[in-house]
């Protein structure tokens, strides 16, 4: 498997210059091996956010440099790997701990009887952002994570149980003579 590093600099007196080069790395992908060196698989989709990346970094009058990287021994590649792959299980158990607030939130509007428009729409907003942040983590979910499957499998049942509440808010409003 081929591999792509990269090793960048930012002038240390921007904390901004910093702070926004860490987060376009962590929105990437990208595992951090140690300060400032970074590796990614190398594949097309990464070799495009890398070299926007050190357009950025270049931006604020830093340096970039990038290799590629043919040969790993068998250990180091299956070491990146598992590292990669945690970091997908701390954001996939991120999303799951959000459906489960999900389908509290759901459940208490349903014990509350709090079947309002604006009540649905905020539900809706809430499933929308959950599909949103979980599509982020796939994409950078290179090796298939195994808590992807449960990820995915909580989204179809908060579709679900949002599909269910919003047949509650129709019937109660069409009760009341809204439709």
């Amino acid at each position: 498997m081929k591999w792509l590093l990269f090793v960048y600099k930012v002038p240390s007196d921007s904390s901004t210059a910093r702070v926004t080069i860490w987060r376009k790395i962590k929105r990437i992908g990208a595992l951090y091996l140690q300060q400032s060196v970074c590796i990614v698989p190398y594949m097309e989709k990464f070799l495009k956010e890398v070299e926007d990346l050190k357009k950025e970094v270049k931006g604020f009058g830093g340096d970039f440099k990038s290799f590629e990287v043919v040969a790993l021994e068998e250990e180091v590649e299956k070491d990146l790997i598992e590292q990669f792959n945690r970091q997908r299980r701390e954001e996939y158990s991120e999303v799951i701990e959000q459906c489960e607030e999900f389908f509290k939130e759901i459940e208490k509007e349903v014990s509350r009887k709090n079947f309002t428009f604006a009540e649905l729409e905020e539900n809706e907003d809430e499933l929308s952002k959950l599909y949103r942040w979980f599509k982020k983590v796939a994409e950078r979910d290179v090796f298939n994570c195994e808590m992807r499957v449960k990820a995915e499998e909580l989204l179809k049942k908060a579709s679900e149980e949002f599909e269910k509440f919003s047949a509650m808010v129709y019937e109660k409003n069409k009760e009341e003579g809204e439709f």
